[in-house]
């Protein structure tokens, strides 16, 4: 009898013993209740051969409830994220779809180096800051997608200013503690720059990016990208001269969507020197580039060339290269590099690619690791990113084939070190150069910079001496360059003509001198022949093809008579006063 009431004591004090501890452990957190769930059913049962016991229980439940509601109310002050499309619209719209909103997009990212953009990434291993900075004021708000996290920075994100605000979302897993409205905490890690009414969290299971799903699109994009049919096909040997290479994206037609597609082997992008590219346009509804990079199975993938991008907006003949920046001005970003494998059944790259120069536009390899280690400006979507150099946001834009908006070029070039014609690559027609009135050209006068009209229907038609309103040889100001005209001149040749107008090659089948022009002709800086500082003026003789001696203009003429009769006059004064003096 005592035995067993010794027993029962033992029991129901081992019982309490239990309840106490479980009680002591429990934290406050997101699986409170599954924690106090089970010290319940402890308890219960060991007050099934215990009556004594059921105060103890009862008192625990109340408390587990309480916990519950505690916990409940701490998620509360944390707004739900929603998902994706209440931010964007442009799913259809882009290439990158939804991903083209965001710097980087990846199932994982780890962040060494300053990142200038935002994120959606599915697991984050942040050492540094990142996120948008003000420079323009072109983005309202800065929207980054954070589901789970190894470490976050306290520096990430912008703070707000009274033009632009966050929008930060973080997964249903992550302990957001919002109790200070100016200093949102994240897992017991202070965000310095990130408010209460900025932030945001994945509720009841729902997710604001499904990676899973999303990298599918993403893959079926890529491969859908490769297949294309390209405009030309592009191997590293194609390009005349290896110091200077150029793809000039005024040599090809846009397609129907208005994009120029280009595929190019390996070996373009491994080479050592850089890679320019010629004619991108500057307006949102510009022609966008496609350049489907083989990697053919090389794994790693090193990208040893530097990209250089050099922009005709149609309307001047102010080309110039974008450098690597940080900005909120998207609108000139139309270049997207998908890297493939042709070696792979999907096509898909699945190793490592490797930016080792500084790189510009963006990049989508959705099965890839991407290691940054130079600076790179545009998009990063790949399966794996880690930054390892100061890297830019700049977002693709949309494909607009609705507008007719394709880039226009003002005046039709050739650059040294582009691309010649290749076998079966589909050419620009012409429709997409900058047209003038079909009555009057215009041309830029070299030494004014302004507009000239050039009579005639094509720039490359010299126009006849016979139709100056004076008719003869002086309205050319008796200049020596203005009398380069000749019967042996062609217009090929692209030399001044009798009128004293330069035609620079403005229709499409000219061929510019190379050494005649410069950066402001629609020319690369840098170029051999380029030099500024050399002569522009056509070496000439100093007879014409007649035999004859230049004309001496009137002005001249009048002076030299001038000088004659001053000189003289000069001579009677000496001759007089040296008379007088002998008599």
């Amino acid at each position: 009898m005592f035995m067993k009431k010794g027993k029962e004591w033992a029991l129901s004090c081992a019982a309490v013993s239990t309840l106490i501890l479980t009680g002591m452990c429990t934290t406050v957190h997101a699986d409170t209740t599954t924690a106090q769930d089970t010290a319940a059913s402890t308890t219960s049962t060991a007050t099934a051969n215990n009556d004594s016991l059921n105060s103890v229980t009862t008192a625990t439940t109340q408390a587990s409830s309480q916990n519950s509601a505690v916990t409940q109310a701490a998620n509360s002050d944390v707004q739900d994220g929603g998902k994706v499309s209440d931010d964007f619209s442009n799913e259809n719209n882009n290439q990158l779809g939804y991903a083209s909103n965001f710097h980087i997009f990846a199932n994982e990212a780890t962040l060494n180096a300053h990142t200038n953009g935002n994120i959606a990434v599915g697991r984050l291993t942040g050492h540094v800051n990142f996120g948008t900075n003000v420079h323009e004021g072109h983005v309202d708000k800065d929207v980054s997608y954070v589901q789970a996290h190894n470490n976050i920075a306290n520096s990430s994100f912008v703070s707000q200013t009274e033009n632009r605000t966050n929008k930060v979302v973080f997964g249903e897993g992550n302990t957001i503690d919002v109790s200070n409205p100016n200093r949102t905490k994240v897992d017991q890690t202070d965000i310095d720059h990130l408010t209460k009414d900025e932030t945001y969290q994945d509720k009841n299971g729902n997710q604001y990016i499904d990676f899973s799903n999303y990298f599918g699109k993403l893959e079926s994009k890529s491969n859908s990208l490769a297949n294309q049919d390209p405009q030309v096909t592009v191997s590293n040997s194609d390009f005349p001269d290896q110091n200077q290479r150029v793809i000039n994206l005024e040599d090809y037609q846009p397609n129907a969507n208005n994009q120029i597609v280009i595929n190019v082997d390996p070996d373009v992008l491994t080479s050592g020197t850089p890679l320019t590219i010629f004619g991108l346009s500057k307006d949102n509804g510009g022609t966008n580039i496609i350049i489907n990079v083989d990697t053919k199975g090389q794994d790693p993938y090193t990208v040893n060339s530097q990209i250089k991008l050099i922009y005709n907006d149609g309307k001047t003949n102010d080309n110039t290269e974008r450098p690597n920046q940080e900005t909120e001005y998207f609108d000139d970003n139309h270049l997207l590099w998908n890297f493939y494998d042709s070696t792979a059944s999907d096509k898909l790259y699945d190793g490592q690619i490797n930016i080792d120069r500084p790189f510009q536009g963006s990049v989508l390899a959705p099965k890839a690791t991407i290691n940054v280690n130079q600076n790179l400006d545009g998009n990063i979507v790949a399966d794996k990113v880690n930054v390892n150099a100061e890297t830019h946001r700049w977002d693709l834009q949309d494909d607009d084939s609705d507008k007719d908006d394709e880039t226009e070029f003002e005046l039709a070039v050739t650059i040294p070190g582009e691309l010649p014609d290749l076998p079966g690559e589909e050419e620009n027609n012409g429709e997409n150069i900058y047209k003038h009135d079909k009555e009057i050209e215009e041309d830029i006068d070299p030494d004014t910079g302004g507009l000239v009209e050039v009579d005639g229907g094509s720039e490359a038609e010299k126009p006849d001496t016979d139709d100056n309103e004076n008719g003869n040889e002086e309205d050319n100001n008796g200049s020596e360059e203005n009398n380069e005209g000749n019967e042996e001149n062609t217009p090929d040749e692209n030399t001044d003509n009798e009128a004293g107008l330069i035609t620079n090659g403005g229709s499409e089948g000219n061929t510019s001198n190379e050494n005649n022009n410069n950066l402001e002709d629609g020319l690369l800086s840098g170029v051999v022949g380029n030099n500024k500082d050399e002569s522009q003026t056509p070496t000439t003789d100093s007879t014409t093809s007649t035999g004859t001696l230049p004309q001496t203009g009137e002005t001249t003429g009048i002076m030299a008579t001038i000088i004659g009769l001053i000189l003289a006059a000069f001579a009677f004064i000496l001759k007089t006063t040296r008379i007088k003096k002998e008599d």
